[in-house]
């Protein structure tokens, strides 16, 4: 065994975390040492991955000794509870022969060094992410959580990461947030702390609801999902208890249950719940009632989707969301397992606006808005601020994978401001933030020919769109698409073989929005009602654009202020 050390400074009351676990089963792999005496040290490690945390309790240099051909860290970092929030965690990167460690501004570059990584869009400092969950705005600082898998760049056990900022794009990374019930690696299962949202409550106290997938060994069926209540400490670091607080489904709902959404009903002066599930193999929609939040009771299902869903694969509703916007109410929907027969698309979220009283909600039309014409943008979450509701999607396609070797996986949208027009359609558009934070500079173009430099940039056409055609190139070949022929907006990408479609029916004279980020395309239009939202990982650094419109083009890139 040969040990690596590297002497370094810590702070009273720093705390260290991690994840690790063993190669060859070699006792003492890691250790802490003051002045050639043993503070902390790990007798052994097992072949799955264990969290372990270590606080040091006065300001001293310490020696870190490892054996990195015995010890496996997957994500490491330290903080002081006290500066937290300010300051965020500090990344310690355990390599074969040093550590590095990264604070603030630091993680910051780290990230940024990475040309595969989106610069606008939120994503993990390492590992896998998905949904969005908690969002939740407290003073000036918007804390976002998010599924995170802190072991791998699959997906595997859930918890939830943390980050907060004051403008939702300048994000400071904390601590882990929300651990499973129990090493679920140990069991050689799945589940964990899967998604859920933040509340609230008449008292003032803010909790966080969420569904626990408890041990399971089959990722589509015979799992078991409750749901439960996490109790967070006055800052926001660390949760300091969980309760359960529903645990036995509703006459045929079988085992998706999950994704609960909380608000607070005036009209029957308590609390209500939705949760995401099926009854009798139909995608529907539950409503619980609560007069404390504490003790839940079924009111009844608050939709139940038409049988062609369940014909066409779906197999239940999941991240459901429910909110108000002025006096109409939007339910919005993922259906896991569905297929669109027409384009082949899957992942689709769908949103129905209507009204909702006495534990009712009647839509205004039966059928269904499509949120997103690409199959990227799934799993939204939005949050009421102030007057604003606020919104991110998770931009993953099950398909395709991020390049082998890289850092992390999963990013977010753009934060998006939900309003409805003047036909209650839902309409998804950037927050005004976006300008603040990466204003847009105007580049010049020679008859429809722009160089691009290696940054975010966006293209806004208005006028005529009819016969648009924008291509963007990466030493000559193609990063992308986007095509408006007989009304029929669409976005291509290099992999795509024409099996699915990725299209939506547009005005001949709508405005057209498109926003690249690395890969991310992100498309506006009709005022935000018809959103296309697609993730490419070939030919991601676009130096070329060819435009071919008759509408009036504006293109710019992002530049951070």
């Amino acid at each position: 065994m040969l040990m690596q050390t590297e002497t370094l400074s810590l702070e009273n009351g720093e705390l260290l975390e991690f994840w690790a676990r063993g190669r060859n089963l070699t006792p003492h792999p890691f250790r802490i040492t003051i002045d050639g005496q043993t503070v902390y040290s790990i007798a052994s490690l097992a072949r799955w991955f264990d969290h372990f945390s270590y606080r040091h309790r006065e300001a001293a240099t310490v020696t870190v000794a490892w054996d990195p051909e015995e010890i496996e860290i997957s994500f490491a970092y330290s903080y002081r509870r006290e500066t937290v929030l300010r300051d965020g965690i500090t990344l310690w990167q355990f390599h074969a022969d040093r550590i590095e460690r990264h604070a603030g501004a630091e993680i910051d570059a780290l990230l940024r060094s990475d040309p595969t990584r989106p610069q606008c869009h939120f994503s993990p400092v390492v590992n896998w992410m998905n949904d969005p969950n908690g969002l939740c705005r407290i003073g000036d600082d918007w804390h976002l959580f998010y599924q995170l898998h802190p072991t791998n760049t699959e997906w595997g056990p859930m918890h939830w990461g943390h980050a907060v900022s004051k403008d939702l794009f300048s994000w400071t990374h904390l601590p882990v947030f929300l651990h499973p019930g129990q090493n679920l690696e140990r069991l050689e299962a799945t589940g964990g702390a899967f998604s859920g949202t933040a509340f609230r409550d008449r008292d003032g106290k803010l909790r966080f609801y969420y569904t626990e997938r408890l041990p399971a060994y089959d990722l589509f069926r015979h799992y078991r999902e409750i749901q439960k209540i996490a109790e967070p400490s006055d800052d926001m670091v660390v949760v300091e208890g969980t309760r359960v607080v529903i645990e036995e489904r509703p006459a045929g709902v079988e085992h998706d249950f999950r994704d609960p959404k909380v608000w607070w009903d005036a009209e029957k002066n308590a609390y209500r719940m939705v949760l995401g599930a099926s009854i009798d193999a139909d995608p529907a929609v539950l409503l619980y009632g609560s007069p404390c939040g504490k003790v839940w009771e079924y009111i009844g299902p608050l939709y139940r989707a038409p049988d062609r869903y369940k014909a066409e694969g779906a197999r239940a509703v999941e991240c459901p969301d429910f909110f108000r916007i002025g006096d109409k109410w939007v339910l919005i929907m993922g259906f896991v397992g569905h297929n669109d027969p027409a384009t082949g698309r899957h992942n689709l979220l769908y949103a129905l606006t209507g009204d909702f009283a006495d534990d009712r909600f009647v839509p205004d039309d039966d059928a269904f808005q499509l949120l997103d014409f690409g199959t990227d943008f799934y799993a939204l979450q939005s949050f009421s601020a102030g007057d604003r509701q606020v919104a991110f999607a998770w931009l993953f396609n099950w398909e395709y994978r991020k390049p082998a070797g890289s850092p992390y996986s999963g990013e977010l949208s753009l934060p998006r401001e939900l309003t409805l027009d003047n036909r209650n359609r839902l309409c998804m558009n950037p927050v005004t933030e976006y300008g603040q934070v990466w204003p847009p500079v105007r580049l010049s173009g020679n008859d429809g020919d722009y160089a691009i430099a290696n940054a975010p940039f966006e293209i806004a056409l208005e006028g005529l769109i009819e016969g648009t055609r924008i291509v963007a190139t990466q030493d000559g070949d193609i990063s992308f698409e986007i095509s408006v022929a007989q009304n029929m907006l669409s976005i291509t990408l290099p992999q795509d073989d024409g099996s699915i479609r990725y299209v939506a029916l547009v005005r001949e004279d709508a405005d057209l929005r498109v926003v690249h980020d690395a890969g991310i395309i992100e498309v506006f239009a009709e005022g935000g009602a018809i959103c296309g939202t697609r993730r490419n990982y070939r030919n991601i650094t676009p130096d070329r654009l060819r435009i071919d419109t008759p509408a009036t083009a504006l293109v710019c890139e992002r530049r951070r202020t």
